[in-house]
């Protein structure tokens, strides 16, 4: 049995969210054209079907839930789908299932750098991608779509060490991800609207906000690293996320303190410190500001018993 040992413990014993390149594996980078590719029972079937809160640090994975139900937490929302359905888990979301057993599916992991790639030439690909999402699918609506000869297509492709298996696995992932963007609600339209160049700013914004949410620098900072101005940088994520860029920032460090007050045992004087916050006196205020509610509320609500 493959041990969690990649859950970080701090010097007084409390432990971070344990991060994995695959479920139970050390961590690695991965290369810029990785495609891992197994089904769900290969790895939960020997965890007992399941998958303990974790997350990967440049890893995308789909699921593709094709027999059985699964309970899913990504990023504390909660839900239980029965096949078929589609899981999204961006990079560094915290995810984690509970299989029916001998649940029928597929795990296709890929580079986030890959993820990217693919998606600069489809926009409404980097919509599907880049947020923590589960969509129930409609049978029927499968069997217009290539979808489950592509799944055997993937697997047996990723099994082979033929000539040519890398190039072959890039083009059936690109199909898979074309195949279940017509089946998940909405992406038709989205297509057309997010082919600007605003959606394409404020994409930059937000990979830029994830390498440093961390630092605490000014708007001004992020607008200059950009080549832009402030004002157009607000112009942009107002008409594209409906929200201002500092709305946006906060939003990323309330992601990642909710993550860590709710998987992790850290104090929240800790979960202040790994956010990049001198003083946890104002990260309380900040966090009660924007959730109403402390951090030790919000902790005690989800069901935490951890000393704060």
């Amino acid at each position: 049995m493959v041990g969690l040992g990649n859950r970080r413990r701090l010097a007084n014993g409390a432990e971070t969210i344990p991060a994995f390149f695959l479920y139970g594996e050390p961590l690695r980078a991965p290369d810029e054209r990785t495609v891992h590719v197994e089904t769900i029972a290969a790895r939960s079937q020997f965890h007992g079907w399941n998958i303990r809160p974790h997350r990967h640090r440049d890893l995308q994975q789909i699921l593709l839930v094709r027999r059985g139900w699964v309970e899913a937490s990504v990023d504390g929302r909660n839900v239980t789908l029965r096949a078929p359905a589609v899981i999204v888990v961006p990079p560094d979301s915290v995810h984690g299932f509970r299989f029916q057993e001998r649940t029928v599916g597929l795990v296709v992991s890929f580079s986030s750098e890959f993820a990217r790639e693919m998606a600069r030439t489809t926009r409404a690909l980097l919509d599907f991608l880049e947020h923590p999402s589960v969509y129930p699918l409609d049978r029927s609506a499968i069997r217009a779509t290539d979808l489950e000869s592509l799944c055997a297509m993937l697997l047996r492709e990723f099994a082979r060490s033929a000539p040519g298996r890398n190039l072959a696995l890039s083009g059936l992932l690109g199909t898979l991800l074309g195949n279940l963007l017509r089946l998940v609600p909405g992406n038709t339209a989205a297509e057309a609207a997010t082919a600007t160049r605003d959606r394409e700013l404020v994409a930059s914004y937000r990979h830029l906000i994830e390498r440093r949410y961390r630092d605490h620098v000014g708007i001004s900072d992020y607008a200059r690293e950009l080549g832009i101005s402030e004002a157009r940088l607000r112009r942009s994520c107002l008409g594209v996320a409906g929200q201002s860029p500092v709305q946006l920032l906060h939003q990323r460090l309330l992601v990642e303190a909710a993550r860590q007050l709710r998987y992790t045992s850290m104090t929240v004087t800790q979960v202040a410190y790994i956010l990049g916050f001198e003083d946890p006196t104002y990260f309380t205020r900040f966090f009660t500001r924007q959730m109403h509610m402390s951090p030790r509320s919000f902790r005690k609500q989800q069901g935490s018993s951890s000393n704060v």
